[in-house]
């Protein structure tokens, strides 16, 4: 789908100067918005719950295959209990590979970043993936990026800089190439992953999404280990609690991508 002004520009009411949603695209859009609000809510306490896992003794690794474990396992239930099938056509189902691809790259290019660099530089160089959204979808076509929604990407990005602090103190070029690896993952997945969720069930790409990087990470750990869980009730609940927002942030953001695009979805994650 490629979007149009005329698709999401709200109308407003001239008594109240309400937007009112009067048709399909337009309602269509502000769930979206919705969406995509919820999904960066719950991605943003990720790291909140993660340092306690972390400081219960839990490895990033160990925190990453658990929560792609349990991503399976609850949607998959919640497939069964729907009665819905787990199949795609094959289009849809090859697209989820580089969908696992490009998740993967933003799970683990983060989370090993803030080993060499300070979270905050990695914060900022995450979320630069609206610039490159924005880029990689007026290359590709898929989004007309017109001057103000270009300024509207670099504010965005502004005032995370300011809201976050740019220390980027010793700097470690492997940190900064995990960071933007990961920027680079969910990027390109905002960016085409689009198309392939038109038409479907949006929980079985999801479904499949996860079940490929499961595998690659048990295939990573079963090599070279590396998992470690935490010790206590701290870490167990900072643990169970990423691992829940992940869940929920997942299937929103892939919702969102679904209704919005994709320069949209990128900004609202940004706010």
């Amino acid at each position: 789908m490629r979007w149009t002004v005329a698709e999401r520009h709200p109308i407003v009411s001239r008594l109240s100067g309400v937007p009112i949603l009067t048709n399909p695209a337009q309602r269509r859009y502000g769930l979206g918005l919705a969406v995509i609000a919820s999904g960066a809510v719950f991605f943003s306490l990720i790291t909140t719950f993660s340092k306690f896992a972390y400081q219960g003794g839990a490895t990033p690794l160990a925190l990453t295959w658990i929560r792609f474990a349990a991503f399976v396992a609850v949607i998959g239930v919640c497939q069964l209990a729907r009665g819905a099938s787990f199949r795609l056509p094959r289009r849809n189902l090859v697209a989820t590979l580089p969908m696992a691809v490009g998740m993967m790259m933003m799970s683990i290019g983060y989370l090993s970043s803030v080993v060499y660099i300070k979270v905050s530089l990695a914060v900022v160089l995450l979320y630069s993936f609206p610039l490159m959204v924005g880029v990689l979808a007026a290359v590709s076509g898929r989004e007309a990026i017109r001057p103000a929604k270009a300024l509207a990407l670099l504010v965005a990005f502004g005032g995370l800089v300011l809201a976050v602090g740019l220390d980027a103190g010793s700097l470690d070029w492997r940190g900064v190439a995990l960071a933007l690896t990961a920027a680079l993952g969910i990027a390109a997945t905002m960016t085409f992953g689009g198309p392939y969720l038109e038409g479907v069930d949006t929980f079985t790409v999801n479904f499949w999404t996860n079940v490929w990087m499961l595998i690659a990470m048990a295939v990573y750990l079963s090599a070279f280990g590396g998992a470690a869980l935490p010790a206590g009730t701290s870490g167990w609940i900072g643990l169970a609690g990423a691992t829940l927002c992940y869940i929920l942030g997942f299937v929103l953001m892939f919702v969102a991508i679904k209704l919005l695009p994709p320069s949209q979805t990128a900004v609202m994650m940004n706010v």
